[in-house]
């Protein structure tokens, strides 16, 4: 598929950046001509992109924050204050970190992270089967650790960090070492025993997902059972949250079978509007009226803008080569090793990294442009930086 892909820069570059700028939009990451995006809440912003990279918390808070409207954070509705907001949201239990897709951690809405996990968790805990005999890791054991768990963080308060919680776990006879740690984990929050919640000391604790998570986010209360009928309204919120974009795309982000996502395209598109197709002629849909929007943005959508590790414009398509010059793949991913920087965009292009250097009234803008960048585009991204949701 990755070889597949490659072919993306075969578009013209106009039509590149259209479908990039496209994609922005649609992501609520362009104000809707009020000077604002339309998310009133941090788990609305979860809920529009379905789900958000997370493995990075610090990242996954400032994507949130950047689309959230001003007027739900206290205060000015500065950069700081939508960051809070999205704190704020973890603490109050309405956003949480699973593992609804794969082994990575993604940000949900607290009412979508169990029916998600639901379509998933046979074949993820099928595909890690192998790595839970290598660690030691039956049944018996797991059950063991669950109600373990369960009984130190009802102790801990309802909460625990990873390594607070390991030690609990010890304190009850069960020692876990190594690798068997994570995997122990991983397969307790796809089982639906455990989830990770609040924030605390930059950490992100552990929680009892039967206590945690609201009531009504069961597959069975969301759709009465019925996987297609799930399956359609994700489809339908990613194709809304991330079109332009093709069946193909959320099969290879969700790692949901091909078929069964085409089986529920007809009710998933209706009411969507179509794009074109992409580069391998897969068929582009997304939400209605993204072309007249960016029209009357007259070139706003292509304004220079900070994103954060991990960010679902960057992430949330197999076809990375849209947005990124082939010379300057590697820049996004150093030494393939899984880890994206923070990256600046301009004109629907990955135009170079950059990181925050100092801290408070001292923290200021390093900008690594990948070719000389002209002063309206540093101009640009130093007011992007200055409006930035730095985590906190």
């Amino acid at each position: 598929m990755h070889a597949a892909r490659a072919a993306a820069p075969a578009l013209p570059a106009s039509r590149r950046r259209e479908l990039a700028e496209l994609r922005i939009i649609a992501q609520g990451l362009v104000d809707h001509g009020d000077g604002a995006t339309p998310f009133a809440t941090p788990a609305e912003v979860a809920a529009h992109l379905g789900c958000a990279q997370g493995q990075h918390l610090g990242g996954v808070r400032s994507a949130l924050a950047l689309r959230l409207h001003p007027d739900a954070a206290a205060g000015d509705g500065d950069g700081d204050a939508r960051s809070r907001a999205v704190a704020a949201a973890f603490a109050d239990g309405s956003l949480v970190r699973g593992y609804p897709m794969r082994g990575t951690l993604f940000a949900t809405a607290a009412d979508d992270l169990e029916w998600m996990t639901a379509l998933t968790r046979e074949r993820q805990l099928a595909g890690a089967a192998k790595r839970r005999a290598e660690h030691g890791l039956d049944d018996a054991l797991l059950e063991r650790i669950a109600e373990a768990s369960r009984a130190a963080l009802e102790a801990g308060g309802g909460a625990l960090g990873r390594d607070a919680l390991i030690a609990a776990l010890a304190e009850r006879g069960i020692v876990l070492e190594g690798g068997q740690r994570y995997h122990a984990l991983y397969t307790l929050i796809v089982q639906g025993v455990l989830a990770y919640g609040q924030v605390s000391g930059g950490e992100a604790l552990v929680v009892d997902a039967a206590r945690h998570l609201p009531p009504g986010g069961s597959l069975e209360s969301r759709f009465g059972g019925d996987e297609d009928a799930a399956i359609a309204a994700w489809l339908r919120r990613y194709l809304v949250g991330h079109g332009p974009a093709t069946l193909r795309d959320f099969h290879w982000w969700t790692k949901l079978p091909l078929g069964r996502v085409r089986r529920v395209e007809p009710v998933a598109t209706r009411g969507l509007e179509h794009y074109g197709e992409d580069a391998l002629g897969e068929a582009l849909q997304g939400p209605p009226g993204l072309r007249e929007r960016r029209d009357l943005l007259d070139g706003g959508a292509g304004v220079g803008r900070l994103l954060p590790p991990f960010d679902e414009v960057v992430l949330g398509y197999p076809d990375r080569d849209l947005i990124v010059a082939a010379e300057h793949r590697t820049r996004i991913v150093p030494g393939g090793n899984g880890v994206f920087p923070p990256t600046a965009h301009r004109r629907g292009t990955v135009v170079g990294l950059w990181r925050t250097a100092g801290t408070g009234a001292r923290r200021r803008l390093e900008l690594e442009g990948f070719d000389a960048l002209p002063a309206v585009a540093v101009r640009e991204f130093e007011r992007a930086f200055a409006d930035y949701p730095h985590p906190v």
